[in-house]
């Protein structure tokens, strides 16, 4: 399953520099079941027509996610704690694994964005700001960060794009420490694994591009 610990240190980002991109919705994206947040949906973006990678896709999955940790609230000089509301829908999360441009590998990143109060749809050409993770200190990650990854790999079970997001990432993840390890090293998961996929492997993920996701 997805090591979380390798995602969050940054194992396969290594070299990565740490940046904030626009990324535009290629098309309409809509969870098949709004009312839920064991859902997931692919979706594909873009970056500005003037930028020297405007021809590269950025893939990942839309996933709700919920309030599980207390928040407070200050009028003044009083402060209000709301206690968790770990049912209850707040927003979106998108998560950003794979970069696919033309000609070259696949490039494992691994970028998120959230929309508090969304509905579970992302329209196309609405756009957000994706952040880089591998700079990121860990007080200042999304607080929903756990509880998509975990919801990410529940729902992998059953859903094919949950699993291609988790496989893409696992193999990235383990190809890196492999490289990382050296020569020689003994890692059996890894073997036969490259830090980047072949183009041409997209499946899953990359079959979002140009289509709603209404249906599993």
């Amino acid at each position: 399953m997805l090591d979380v610990l390798n995602i969050l240190n940054g194992v396969f980002l290594v070299g990565v520099v740490a940046s904030n991109i626009t990324l535009y919705a290629d098309a309409d994206f809509i969870h098949a079941d709004q009312d839920t947040l064991d859902t997931a949906t692919a979706v594909s973006m873009h970056r500005e027509w003037w930028r020297d990678d405007s021809q590269c896709r950025f893939l990942g999955l839309m996933v709700p996610f919920a309030r599980d940790w207390p928040e407070t609230q200050k009028h003044g000089d009083i402060e209000t704690i709301n206690p968790p509301a770990p049912d209850k829908i707040a927003g979106q999360a998108f998560l950003i694994n794979r970069k696919v441009c033309p000609g070259k590998a696949d490039e494992a990143i691994f970028r998120v964005a959230d929309r508090w109060r969304s509905t579970g749809k992302l329209l196309e050409k609405h756009h957000f700001g994706a952040e880089d993770l591998s700079g990121m200190r860990e007080e200042y990650r999304p607080k929903w960060l756990p509880q998509v990854l975990a919801r990410i790999e529940r729902l992998a079970q059953r859903d094919k794009e949950a699993r291609a997001f988790l496989d893409f990432t696992a193999a990235a993840a383990a190809a890196a420490a492999a490289a990382k390890a050296g020569p020689g090293a003994q890692q059996p998961a890894a073997a036969g694994v490259r830090e980047t996929v072949p183009a041409g492997d997209s499946a899953g993920t990359a079959s979002a591009a140009g289509r709603t996701d209404s249906a599993r």
